[in-house]
């Protein structure tokens, strides 16, 4: 407001997708939508810096020249000429979703500095906005060493970093995962209780899971060695972009998922397919717990019970 005389309550609302008038929900859609800028940026980059190719396969320069807006001028759309494009783009952020960004190495990771931090916060010693600054001045390990070392010795904390600080890389491990595409009833039912379950609901589940599975291998567990990681849940939607046929004799706009099967494919299998909920547990005790015969039945049927 000082410095470019643009008001912060515009900014926010473009941000959060409440803008009102036209030109602002055609900005929010520049930066948020099916197709968007925020998109083209971190799929390549991540691409690149991951050393996978996924993000990269499709034609940007074509993409981008193909841009204009819908019938109502208040969103982003594309000319027939990008049609192909904006499907290999789509498919482009299908694959990095699915062989990146939720792949289980990188859920296990996610998971256990998520419920580090979720620990931490637990034990009353920081509020999130006072740990917000510290975060945003330091470096990503930076800050799992500083959120380390503020840690009591024996806080669910340190034992959740303990593998991924100092040189270790000891990362969680899969003991069970489920998938709306599994074709058992029981499976996709347990799938449903999870995803259907408050933030305090999944700690109480996994509270009950780790009592169970200590009495079924005859060891108390750690009352951080268990996780049950669902992924975001604001991905839940068919994201799509009108196409544009200039001076076509009849209807000239069409949302791309109606043109296209791959479009509408590719959606469907995002929620499908790539948003798996993982149970993780520490390596050692992964181990134990693969090797147990009875171990799926022992938590599906403690999943079960819980709806």
């Amino acid at each position: 407001e000082q410095q470019w005389g643009i008001d912060p309550a515009r900014v926010m609302d473009l941000c959060t997708g409440s803008a009102s008038t036209p030109k602002d929900r055609l900005l929010t859609s520049v930066i948020s939508g099916a197709i968007d800028a925020d998109k083209m940026d971190y799929l390549e980059r991540d691409s690149h810096h991951m050393g996978v190719p996924y993000g990269r396969h499709y034609d940007r320069q074509r993409l981008i020249a193909s841009l204009t807006t819908n019938r109502d001028e208040d969103q982003l759309a594309i000319e027939d000429k990008g049609k192909v494009s904006a499907e290999m783009f789509i498919f482009s952020r299908y694959t990095m979703f699915s062989e990146a960004y939720w792949h289980h190495t990188v859920r296990a990771a996610s998971s256990m500095v998520e419920n580090a931090l979720g620990a931490f916060y637990s034990r009353g010693e920081a509020q999130p906005d006072d740990v917000l600054g510290v975060l945003l001045g330091m470096s990503d390990d930076q800050f799992l060493h500083w959120l380390y070392d503020a840690s009591h010795p024996s806080s669910a904390t340190r034992y959740l970093l303990d593998g991924m600080v100092h040189h270790n890389r000891a990362l969680f491990k899969r003991v069970l995962t489920l998938s709306r595409v599994y074709q058992e009833p029981h499976k996709r039912q347990a799938y449903d209780i999870i995803y259907g379950m408050s933030a305090e609901e999944v700690y109480a589940l996994v509270d009950r899971l780790r009592v169970t599975l200590g009495k079924a291998i005859n060891v108390p567990l750690h009352p951080a060695s268990l996780i049950v990681d669902t992924p975001p849940r604001d991905k839940d939607r068919l994201e799509t972009i009108d196409v544009v046929y200039p001076g076509a004799a009849g209807a000239h706009t069409y949302p791309l998922h109606e043109l296209s099967r791959i479009v509408a494919g590719v959606q469907k299998d995002f929620m499908t397919v790539v948003k798996k909920i993982r149970i993780f547990a520490e390596p050692s005790l992964a181990k134990t717990l693969n090797a147990h015969p009875g171990l799926h039945d022992i938590l599906l049927d403690e999943i079960l019970a819980s709806a």
